[in-house]
C-alpha cells in the first residue's frame, strides 16, 4: 500500500498552447484547460463532465419514475410492449442521424474550423447540415407514415396477425414525427457543445421526461383513469411528441447567444458540410449496425421467449444500468469529444494523448465500482425504482425478472464505458472507418451468440438442468420463471462478450494511429493483463476460503465473511504492492519526507505505469466497497413496506460510495483527487456566480 501522499501526475496536467502549463499542489483539475465556455466556468473536461452529468441524472431518474408509472399503470403488458416496441425507431433514427453526426462527423468538424478561426465558415456548415436534415428526416417521416397507413388498412385481412400488433404499428406510425425534433436539437447540441455550453443541452432531456411523467399522472389520475389501456396509453404518445418539440426550442436561445448565426440555406457545397457528408457514409454504417442490433434483440426476446413482457423487461433493466453509466461516462464523452477534435486539429498530439489517458482513466474509476454495487444491489435497487401496482403481480415475478437483466447487464459496464472513450478518440481524428468495421464485427458476434444462447437454450435445458424433466416440452420450460430471466440474461451476455472483443480491436487501433506512443499502450496492455490474473486467482482463494469457513458447523458466518476479505484482497494488494516497487526500484526516491507514493513522486512515474496504478487502486477500492455493501445489504431488514425497500436499495449505495471514495483516497487514487478538485472547484465558481448577483 502507497504510504506517502503524492503530488499530481502529468496525466492530470491541463494542457494548453504549445504545452502543458506546470502542474501545482494542490492537482490541478484534469482536462485541458481553455478560455471560458458558454457556461460561464473554466473549460476542463472534468468541469464540463460534472455539468452534463448533474442534468444527466436528473433526466434518468425521472425516466426511471415515469418508467415507474408506466410500470404500475400498464404493467407488462401487450399495450407497454407496444409503445415500447413503437418508440425503438424514432430513437434508432436519433442515434442513426442526431448522435451519429453529433458524436463523430460534426462535431469534430464544427469543432476543427473554431480552433482555426474560421467561425462564420462553421456557422454555415451548421446552418446547411441543419436545413438539409430537417428537409430529408420531413420527408422521410412523412413517406413512412404513408406506409403505415397503408399497413394497417391492410392488417385486419391477415387473419394470422394478433391483434396487439395493429395498436404497435399505429403507435409507430405517430410518434414518427418526434424524430425530426430530436435530431434537428441533437445537431444544436453539438454546436452548442462544441461553443463550449454544455448545461442547456444536458438540461433538454429532462422535459421529455416532465412531460411523461405529467401524462402519467394525467391517466392515472385525471378523467382519464377509466379509460381502456389502449385508450390512455396515445396521451403519453402526445407527450413524448411535444417533449421533443421543447427540447429543440430551448436550445436556440443560447445557441444565438453565443455567437450562432442561422442562415437558411441548402447549399450542398459548402466545403464543411461536404467533409461531413464524405465522413458520414460509414458512421451511417456504424451506428445503423448498432442501433439494429438492439431492435433485433427485442426482436428475438418478443419471438422466441414465449411469454408477456420480454421487450418490457429488457428496456427497463437497461434503463437502470445505464443511469449508472449515463451519470458520469456519458458525460465525461461528451464533454471529452470536442476537447479532443480542437487538440488533434491544432496538431497538439501530446495534449491530445493526455487527454485521451484521462477519460479512460476516468471511466474505468467510475465503471467498476458500478458494476460491482449494481450487481449486488439489482434486486433491491429494481424493487425500489419500479415495485409498485401491476410491477408485483404474481409474487413480485417482474421485479425479479428486470433484476436479472440489470445484473447481466452491469457486467458490460467497463468495456462498454472504455469503448465510449477510444471511440471519440477516433472520431477526434476523423477516423471513422475504424469503428465502423470493428462494431460491425462486434455485433455479428452478438447476434450470433443471441440466436446460440436464447434460441438453444430449451435444447440445452434438456441436459443441464435435470429438474425440468416434469415439464412437456421446450416451450413449457421456457415460461418457466428462472429459464426467463436467464434468457433475457443470455442477450445481455452476448453484448458483453463482443464489447470486449471490440476494446481489444480499438486499442490496437489507436496503437497503430499514435506510432510510438502505442508502444507505451502495449506496455499498459501487459500489465492490465498481468494483474487480470492476479486479480482472478485471488477471487478464486477469496472464495474457497469463504466456503471452507460456511461449511464448518461450528463457524459464523461472519468468520466466513472476513475470510473471503482477505482471502481475496489481501493476496491482491501485496503482490500488486511488490510489483510497484520492483518497477520504481530504478527512480528517483524521496528521504527528505516529501510527498511521494511508493517512495517516488509521480512526476518520475513511467507513463505507463500511472495508468496501471489505475486500474489496481480502482480494483482495491471497488473490492472493498463490494463486501461492505454486502454486508449492509444482508443486515438490513427484509423487504416489505417502502421504507425497508428504501433501506435496502439506499442504505448500501450510500455507504458503499462513502467507503469507496476512502479506500480510492488511502490508495492516493490520481482519479479521486482529480474528481474531487473539480467538483469542489465548480462549486466555489457557483457560489462566486451567486454572491456576484446577490
Amino acid at each position: 500500500m502507497p504510504k506517502k501522499k503524492a503530488k499530481p501526475a502529468s496525466d492530470s496536467k491541463a494542457p494548453t498552447g504549445e504545452d502543458a502549463r506546470a502542474t501545482v499542489p494542490p492537482p490541478t483539475p484534469p482536462g485541458p484547460a481553455s478560455d471560458k465556455g458558454g457556461d460561464g466556468d473554466e473549460g476542463s473536461i472534468v468541469d464540463h463532465a460534472w455539468t452534463v452529468g448533474f442534468w444527466t441524472i436528473a433526466s434518468r431518474l425521472l425516466g426511471l419514475y415515469r418508467f415507474r408509472l408506466m410500470a404500475a399503470i400498464f404493467g407488462a403488458s401487450g399495450v407497454a410492449d407496444a409503445f415500447n416496441f413503437a418508440f425503438v425507431f424514432p430513437n434508432l433514427t436519433r442515434r442513426l442521424f442526431g448522435e451519429g453526426l453529433l458524436s463523430s462527423v460534426f462535431v469534430p468538424v464544427f469543432s476543427g474550423m473554431l480552433a482555426k478561426g474560421q467561425k462564420d465558415a462553421a456557422n454555415r456548415t451548421a446552418s446547411v447540415l441543419l436545413c438539409r436534415l430537417a428537409y430529408w428526416l420531413t420527408a422521410g417521416c412523412v413517406g413512412v407514415m404513408v406506409l403505415a397507413g397503408i399497413a394497417r388498412a391492410v392488417l385486419p385481412h391477415v387473419t394470422f396477425i394478433e391483434p396487439r400488433f395493429e395498436l404497435e404499428l399505429k403507435l409507430f406510425q405517430w410518434l414518427l414525427p418526434y424524430l425530426i425534433f430530436i435530431n434537428v436539437a441533437a445537431v444544436l447540441m453539438g454546436i452548442l457543445n462544441s461553443l463550449k455550453h454544455f448545461g442547456v443541452p444536458a438540461f433538454a432531456p429532462v422535459l421529455l421526461n416532465v412531460l411523461m411523467i405529467a401524462a402519467c399522472f394525467w391517466v392515472r389520475y385525471g378523467p382519464g383513469a377509466s379509460s381502456a389501456p389502449e385508450e390512455q396509453i396515445w396521451l403519453v404518445a402526445y407527450a413524448v411528441l411535444a417533449g421533443g418539440a421543447l427540447q429543440l426550442l430551448i436550445q436556440v436561445p443560447p445557441a444565438v447567444a453565443r455567437g450562432f448565426r442561422f442562415t437558411p440555406t441548402m447549399d450542398a457545397q459548402d466545403p464543411g458540410y461536404r467533409e461531413v457528408v464524405g465522413n458520414f457514409a460509414p458512421v451511417v454504417g456504424l451506428v445503423a449496425i448498432f442501433q439494429i442490433n438492439v431492435m433485433l434483440d427485442n426482436v428475438i426476446a418478443q419471438v422466441f421467449i414465449p411469454e408477456a413482457g420480454p421487450v418490457t423487461y429488457l428496456n427497463m433493466g437497461t434503463s437502470v444500468y445505464q443511469l449508472a453509466w449515463s451519470v458520469f461516462i456519458l458525460a465525461l464523452g461528451t464533454a471529452a469529444l470536442p476537447e479532443l477534435s480542437r487538440l488533434w486539429a491544432e496538431g497538439k498530439k501530446d495534449g491530445f494523448i493526455r487527454a485521451l489517458r484521462q477519460v479512460v482513466r476516468l471511466s474505468v474509476y467510475w465503471a467498476v465500482p458500478c458494476t460491482i454495487g449494481i450487481m449486488l444491489l439489482s434486486e433491491e435497487i429494481v424493487r425500489l425504482l419500479y415495485g409498485t401496482g401491476r410491477f408485483l403481480e404474481h409474487d413480485a415475478e417482474p421485479v425479479r425478472r428486470t433484476a436479472g437483466v440489470v445484473m447481466y447487464s452491469s457486467l458490460g459496464l467497463v468495456f462498454y464505458s472504455v469503448n465510449a472513450m477510444l471511440a471519440r478518440a477516433l472520431y477526434a481524428m476523423k477516423d471513422m472507418r475504424t469503428p465502423t468495421l470493428t462494431s460491425a464485427k462486434s455485433v455479428a458476434i452478438n447476434l450470433a451468440l443471441n440466436l446460440l444462447f436464447v434460441v438453444g437454450l430449451a435444447h440445452l435445458a434438456r441436459v443441464l438442468i435435470p429438474y425440468r424433466d416434469g415439464l412437456a416440452s421446450d416451450q413449457e420450460f421456457l415460461r418457466g420463471g428462472l429459464s426467463f430471466v436467464i434468457a433475457l440474461g443470455s442477450l445481455k451476455e452476448a453484448g458483453i462478450i463482443s464489447n470486449a472483443w471490440q476494446t481489444g480491436m480499438l486499442v490496437r487501433a489507436l496503437q497503430r494511429r499514435l506510432g510510438d506512443e502505442g508502444e507505451s499502450t502495449g506496455r499498459v496492455t501487459s500489465g492490465l493483463s498481468w494483474f487480470a490474473g492476479l486479480g482472478a486467482a485471488s477471487a478464486l482463494i477469496g472464495y474457497v476460503a469463504y466456503r471452507s469457513f460456511l461449511s464448518r458447523p461450528d463457524m459464523e458466518s461472519f468468520w466466513a465473511f472476513f475470510a473471503a476479505i482477505f482471502g481475496s484482497v489481501g493476496p491482491f494488494v501485496l503482490i500488486g504492492r511488490q510489483y510497484f516497487i520492483r518497477r520504481l526500484q530504478d527512480k528517483p526516491h524521496e528521504e527528505d519526507g516529501s510527498l511521494a507514493n511508493y517512495g517516488v513522486k509521480y512526476e518520475h512515474w513511467p507513463d505507463d505505469l500511472k495508468f496501471v496504478y489505475c486500474f489496481y487502486a480502482t480494483a482495491v477500492a471497488a473490492t472493498v466497497m463490494g463486501f461492505l455493501v454486502w454486508a449492509a445489504r444482508d443486515s438490513l431488514p427484509p423487504e416489505g413496506t417502502l421504507w425497508p425497500v428504501v433501506q435496502r436499495a439506499l442504505v448500501p449505495v450510500a455507504a458503499g460510495v462513502l467507503v469507496y471514495s476512502n479506500a480510492s483516497s488511502s490508495m492516493m487514487s490520481l482519479e479521486y483527487e482529480e474528481l474531487k478538485q473539480a467538483f469542489v472547484g465548480k462549486l466555489s465558481r457557483l457560489a462566486r456566480a451567486f454572491g456576484r448577483k446577490a
